[in-house]
């Protein structure tokens, strides 16, 4: 008896031990969410790929005005988007950000990484989203959009440049009251290594005087530490919690 009893726990507890395996990077998400009060819950994602950009030899950093939320400098960079069919998403229940727990979808953010699932969902989520299949992998898309095609920057001298991934950071199931929900925030942060041309042209740009009309600001380290930009002692703008992600901090 004792023998028939072990021959049918042993596939069962084989099985979770691969399961769990497969989890490992996830470990406490798994169990919080597959079986804890996070199951049933509605958990809002929003996954995106920022880059450091350094004023070369100084302690300060390009940012650029959100183009959703009014007068808010952050990093450059944004939600990535994903590609391929809707298979997957279809599976998971997910829903698209909306304006009453969300920043809502239009023609420009069709695609973007920020939905909503069930938490049971999540560990599938994530697993997904490490693999890197089918969405970007890199803010490049963004650098274009928010530098070059506005011409803060020369797309001439930019038209090709390097950069390297520092760290990934993540903040789970931690409740926003600006949405009402849970969120699961992933940031993958990246720093531009420019060429002498570019060094230049970076350097050039902060020394021109701060014109937020034109859409970016160059902010010192004390900035962003205290979210906001000053000038003429007045404070001209707020910047994004995230943008303390640049200077090692957590937010």
């Amino acid at each position: 008896m004792s023998v028939t009893i072990v021959s049918l726990i042993k596939p069962l507890f084989t099985k979770g031990v691969t399961v769990i395996w497969e989890n490992r990077n996830h470990i406490k998400l798994f169990f919080k969410t597959k079986f804890g009060r996070f199951k049933n819950m509605d958990i809002r994602f929003s996954l995106s790929g920022l880059y450091r950009i350094q004023i070369p030899n100084t302690n300060k950093y390009l940012l650029v005005l959100n183009r959703r939320i009014s007068n808010q400098l952050q990093p450059v960079g944004g939600v990535y988007k994903r590609y391929g069919d809707d298979s997957l998403f279809n599976k998971w229940g997910c829903r698209s950000d909306n304006s009453r727990n969300g920043l809502d979808v239009d023609q420009v953010s069709s695609a973007d990484l920020r939905f909503i699932v069930k938490g049971k969902y999540v560990i599938d989520v994530l697993n997904w989203f490490d693999s890197g299949h089918e969405r970007e992998s890199e803010p490049r898309r963004e650098f274009k959009e928010e530098l070059l095609d506005t011409n803060i920057l020369d797309s001439q001298i930019f038209q090709h440049f390097s950069h390297k991934h520092i760290r990934r950071f993540s903040k789970n199931l931690s409740w926003s009251d600006y949405f009402s929900c849970h969120e699961i925030l992933t940031y993958d942060i990246f720093e531009i290594i420019p060429d002498e041309a570019q060094r230049r042209a970076l350097i050039e740009l902060a020394e021109k005087e701060t014109d937020l009309e034109k859409g970016y600001a160059i902010v010192s380290c004390d900035d962003i530490e205290q979210l906001r930009f000053m000038k003429s002692n007045k404070q001209v703008a707020r910047i994004g919690q995230h943008s303390k992600l640049l200077i090692n901090q957590s937010f």
